[in-house]
């Protein structure tokens, strides 16, 4: 189990709901855990994170944050999803 950068912020999603996540940034997976799949079309301001909690990928809009997104660094494995 190694750290992991996690983010935790709020956001509106397209119908409205509020959602709060943490996630892992693309950037920070392991390259073995990133699939070869089609990328989603992201509207600008948009980003494929994984989501910790929901333990997958969702898109994060970050043009519709409530308050601020925290930084955190926690246990996590990519192993043992």
């Amino acid at each position: 189990m190694n750290q992991s950068k996690t983010y935790t912020g709020t956001f509106t999603k397209r119908n409205g709901q509020s959602r709060t996540m943490t996630f892992v940034k693309n950037a920070d997976i392991p390259q073995s855990f990133i699939g070869s799949g089609k990328p989603p079309r992201l509207s600008q301001g948009e980003e494929v994170v994984y989501d910790v909690n929901a333990k997958g990928y969702r898109v994060f809009n970050h043009n519709t944050v409530q308050g601020q997104i925290t930084e955190n660094n926690v246990r996590f494995s990519f192993d043992k999803i």
